[in-house]
């Protein structure tokens, strides 16, 4: 017996979709960091620093400790570690695969709300524009990259994470996944 296996169909959002709105429920759902605003003249770093500060996931002032604190201990070294360019034609499946992947185990797969994380990645791709500035931490959610590896440098204290900073067309997105094993 031969049946086919088909991908689903792209999920749409709705005509006007408010990305802001998504990606709100989103980071509820999915417990991701997720922000939609004004790019405002902030770098890559400064922004995921700011979105970041509140969250308790960093430890700038912990000075000479003995905890072997991994992230950056302000928004130059955050820049420094947002070191991938994200290639416009890989923005929509990288924000996808962050917004959905589970970081610790890899084996799981992406489950039924992927073409939901797809719709929400075309749709800021699309609102932010081929020439926005997009970078990453590295692959440890996107893996099917052209590196194809789990290789990152962390933005957080969390165990693994995964950061995708956007700006372009006037707006500024910052979305980050953490995972502890």
């Amino acid at each position: 017996m031969g049946l086919s296996f088909e991908p689903p169909p792209a999920y749409d959002l709705g005509p006007g979709a408010d990305l802001g709105m998504w990606l709100t429920e989103w980071g509820a759902y999915a417990d991701r960091i997720v922000h939609l605003g004004p790019a405002d003249g902030r770098g890559h770093g400064q922004l995921c620093w700011d979105v970041l500060a509140p969250t308790g996931l960093l430890a700038p002032h912990c000075g000479h400790c003995r905890h072997g604190h991994r992230a950056p201990r302000g928004p130059e070294q955050m820049e420094s570690a947002l070191d991938s360019r994200i290639p416009p034609h890989e923005v929509a499946p990288w924000t996808a695969a962050t917004l959905i992947r589970n970081l610790v185990h890899t084996n799981g797969g992406d489950g039924p709300m992927r073409p939901v994380a797809d719709a929400i990645g075309d749709g800021l791709a699309a609102m932010l524009g081929t020439h926005a500035d997009w970078r990453a931490n590295g692959y440890a959610a996107y893996r099917e990259g052209r590196h194809g590896n789990v290789s990152w440098k962390p933005v957080t204290e969390a165990t693994f994470d995964a950061a995708v900073v956007g700006i372009g067309n006037g707006h500024a997105v910052v979305i980050v996944a953490t995972g502890e094993d």
